[in-house]
Order: C-alpha cells, then structure tokens, then sequence
C-alpha cells in the first residue's frame, strides 16, 4: 500500500500553510493513514497527529515521491491562468477551502478548523517578565509588520495604538518579520524603534515561541497575515484589523464555530474589493494579478477598510 503525500511547495506563507492543516485531516480520513507533507516550513506539521513525516521541499528528491506516493498537490493553480486568460484567485474564496479544492473536494463547516503544535516548549516569555504581572496575562502582542498596502496599517497607527494600550495598563509585545522588501510594500520605521516601551521581539522568535507568546497574551492585533492563522490555533482573544480581503474568507474557526473569542474591527468601507466578486468580473481578467493587492479598486484615496486607533481601543475596552 503506497503512502500518501500532500505536496506543499507552492505555498509560501505561514497563513497559508497553516490554512492546508483542514485537507490533511481531510486526507487522513480519506485514507484511513497518516499524511507526509512537503512543503517550505516542514516544523509547521511535526508534531500535526495526521501527519507521518515532515519534508523541507528543497531537501527531497521530487522523482523518487513522484514514483513511490500516492501524491496530491495544492497551491499550485495560484496565478495559473485558464484558456480564457483569468486567474484562480485564493483571495476570492475561502483559503482552507482554496486547498481542498486543488484535490477535487469542499470542506464541511464542521471541518475548518485548523491545527498547529508547538515544537518546542515555552521558554520564550521568561524572557520579558518584568513587563508583564507574574501569573496573569497582562500583555497584547501586535504584529506591526509590512505587507501588501491593503493589509498594512500604518506605523504611525500601530505607535498610537501601543501607547493607548500602554495608559490601559497593557504591556505590548511586538512580533513577526520585518519586511525588507521594496516596491510593492510600503517599508517603514517599525514601530518597536520609535517606542522603547515595546517589548521588541520581531526577528527574534521561531513559529513555536510566537505561538507560545500569543498563548500566553490576553490578546493578539493583528491584519489579516499568518500570525492571523497562527493565533487561531490558540485560545487567546483576536483583533483582526479590517483590510480589503473578507473576513469571511480568513478568520479562523474555533471549536467548530468561526469567529470564537474572535473582534473584526473594520473602517468605514465593507466592500472588500480585492475579495469582491464585482471587482472580479471587472478587473481580475484584464490586470495584473498584484493590482487589487496594491491599491484601492474604489479609487480611494485612502484605505477606508482599515479602523482607526479609536475603534480598535473601543473594541478592547468593550469585549476584552
């Protein structure tokens, strides 16, 4: 009987990895025997109770698994167009069921909660105990990170914000990457540079510690991103940002339920155009498919999805 292999390698983002964890279930069901994956994180699956073997993509002969698995691919219909020139557009559905859909299934309701484990143990908050009140959780991660400018709230909001949250008694804990990248991002002075009274920990965590730390806050902000997705395999309080993406098609599920200890707290404008079907019959076939990532498909000057400093606080103090 061959093994099974679910082939991962398309799928760059942390989110969006952690977002196929549903199809292996799925798979696993289907097969009655544990799944290897191949992808570029591998430690995202090691300790996943469905999965046989973990595989960095680079490091594994395609040919030989090719020949000896069963083998299902995933992600690789990103950016892929058909015979009338349009793309498959993972932002325009569901993305745990943008992965089943690659292998010929729908995911049920019950069936869209993703999984993730730590590898190591916490060891990570010792590290900032004076900033925090021993044994209770007194502090907020942010994830003040660079990323398409519809998914990038400013600096200067994130700054704001950490200094808000520090009057309420908080103490805020920086997490993520910084983004080096130009061009279609917008690089700004990170927010742990302009304020020492937040907990810088960018770069300096594996996905283990962050899930660890996000664990062990009272909660986490954060746009729609990886840590989004990362934060959803915990208990811990969720502030999703409002970008233009629908939040229908990224908030995680929790205990079967999507939107559990979970506050969208979103701009004036709910169109969600990069995520809009509207949008889609209008632009997608005609423009390049970084365009609605970029700017605003209603012209805007402004990001109007995204909430102000006021809003996010309001939801804080009211739900939190």
């Amino acid at each position: 009987m061959k093994p099974v292999c679910l082939n991962l390698e398309e799928c760059n983002g942390l989110g969006d990895l952690i977002c196929a964890t549903p199809t292996i279930k799925k798979l696993h069901d289907a097969y009655q025997r544990k799944i290897t994956v191949i992808s570029q994180m591998p430690e995202l699956f090691k300790m996943n109770p469905y999965v046989e073997k973990s595989y960095k993509a680079a490091s594994i002969d395609m040919d030989y698994f090719k020949a000896n698995y069963i083998m299902h691919n995933s992600f690789y219909l990103v950016g892929k167009k058909d015979e009338r020139g349009i793309e498959m557009k993972h932002n325009m559905m569901d993305i745990r069921q943008f992965h089943a859909i690659h292998l010929g299934f729908m995911l049920g309701q019950n069936e869209l909660e993703c999984y993730y484990k730590p590898t190591e143990e916490d060891a990570c908050t010792d590290g900032f105990s004076d900033k925090s009140t021993s044994g209770t959780k007194r502090y907020i991660v942010i994830h003040p990170v660079n990323s398409w400018p519809n998914r990038t709230w400013s600096q200067e909001s994130w700054l704001n914000l950490s200094k808000e949250l520090i009057k309420l008694g908080y103490n805020v804990v920086a997490v993520g990457k910084d983004s080096s990248e130009t061009g279609f991002f917008n690089v700004q002075k990170p927010v742990h540079e302009m304020d020492n009274n937040i907990t810088n920990l960018m770069n300096k965590t594996s996905i283990s510690e962050t899930w660890h730390l996000i664990n062990n806050a009272i909660a986490v902000i954060t746009m729609d991103s990886g840590i989004l997705h990362l934060a959803g395999t915990t208990n811990t309080w969720i502030i999703e940002l409002g970008s233009a993406i629908n939040p229908e098609f990224r908030t995680p599920y929790r205990k079967g339920k999507q939107g559990t200890k979970h506050l969208y707290v979103k701009g004036e404008c709910s169109i969600h155009c990069s995520s809009n079907m509207k949008y889609a019959l209008e632009y997608w076939p005609t423009i390049d498919y970084v365009q609605p990532l970029i700017g605003c498909l209603e012209k805007k000057e402004t990001y109007e999805c995204h909430p102000s400093v006021a809003q996010v606080i309001h939801a804080i103090n009211n739900n939190i």
